[in-house]
């Protein structure tokens, strides 16, 4: 089971297509993980409590479209270099 204790950071990305081929990389070599979906383009929970975000104020004018999600993938400290060889590789180990 991955935790915010036991787990690394492996990937921060905008496109969903990259993050696709990682998981199935993962999941052919049965590396567990984990991964959060943040869209930056949605109000925060405390816009309009102590200022708030920018997104808050200003909403998505200037802001791409290419990366208004992002999505952050995790996998257990202990395999971190084992799934960046991985990754590094193709998949294919």
């Amino acid at each position: 089971m991955l935790t915010p204790f036991n787990r690394s950071e492996l990937l921060v990305t905008y496109d969903l297509d990259q993050l696709n081929r990682t998981r199935d990389a993962l999941a052919a070599a049965h590396i567990p993980y984990q991964y959060k979906c943040r869209d930056l383009a949605s109000p925060t929970l405390l816009d309009g409590l102590a200022g708030g975000s920018s997104r808050g104020r200003t909403g998505t004018f200037g802001m791409s479209q290419d990366a208004r999600v992002e999505y952050r993938l995790y996998v257990r400290r202990e395999q971190l270099e084992l799934a960046r060889a991985l990754l590094a590789t193709g998949g294919n180990l």
